[in-house]
């Protein structure tokens, strides 16, 4: 049965996408080739934060240009992301100390699978699972950068306007896909958690004991870093295209003349 719903899969994606379906598969292909490279690296002992950055560098020049080709709004967001990664590795870092978010939870310590679990692994579970948030919120931020980027940059090609003019519109931009965004990385993380707070539910759980409980800790924070970066990619992505379409003068260019642009 997987096999015929990964062929239904691919179906879909080649009569539906077409040439651009074909792309995104062939991206996704790719992704996992870089993950597993990054698990790998890991596993090897290598530092998982520059193994992260590394890779989130890797999948986001592979999902940007194969996407959207090689021109200044794919470098613009190509660019936002990257330095929003940094940042929110930072704040990561800083607050994942205080919260504990490495090992397993209660609700996995109980699953009959944790007694062949082994705790010996040789490598630090706290970065890792830094590294897990990083990774897991990449495709909501590149998605963000994109629709910043490419709709601030038709505003720029339609009339000269200065930098200021320029960052304003693509916060009202940002504003615009805000909401949809956290919704989905809401959703996204709820519907994985269905499972916790089923459990919870049938074993009556008082409001404080979920409040205090590692599980619902780890959820919550997957959230809120996620939800972070979303909004950090607002004004990053808007500062860096509205400078870099201003330097480049793009409202000049012609899709003709200069595919480029």
């Amino acid at each position: 049965m997987i096999l015929i719903l990964v062929l239904f899969l691919l179906l879909l994606i080649v009569l539906i996408g077409g040439d651009r379906g074909v792309v995104s598969l062939l991206t996704i292909i790719g992704n996992l080739l870089v993950f597993f490279l990054m698990i790998w690296s890991m596993a090897a002992g290598f530092n998982p934060y520059l193994v992260t950055i590394l890779g989130g560098i890797l999948i986001n020049c592979l999902t940007l240009t194969y996407q959207n080709g090689k021109n200044i709004k794919t470098y613009s967001a190509f660019l936002s992301v990257i330095v929003v990664m940094i940042l929110l590795l930072a704040i990561v870092v800083l607050f994942s100390s205080k919260l504990h978010l490495e090992g397993l939870n209660e609700i996995e310590l109980k699953g009959e699978l944790s007694i062949f679990y082994s705790f010996i692994v040789g490598v630090d579970m706290h970065k890792v699972s830094i590294c897990l948030i990083l990774i897991g919120l990449l495709g909501a931020v590149m998605d963000t950068a994109v629709s910043v980027t490419s709709g601030l940059y038709e505003i720029a090609i339609a009339k000269k306007r200065t930098q200021k003019e320029l960052f304003h519109s693509g916060m009202c931009i940002g504003k615009d896909i805000l909401s949809t965004t956290v919704n989905t990385l809401f959703f996204a993380y709820i519907g994985e958690a269905l499972m916790l707070l089923i459990y919870l539910r049938e074993y009556h759980y008082s409001l404080l004991n979920i409040l205090n409980s590692k599980a619902f800790l780890q959820d919550f924070s997957c959230i809120a870093f996620s939800m972070i970066g979303c909004l950090l990619i607002i004004p990053i992505s808007s500062f860096i295209s509205s400078k870099l379409y201003i330097s480049k003068e793009v409202w000049k260019c012609s899709k003709d003349e200069n595919p480029s642009c």
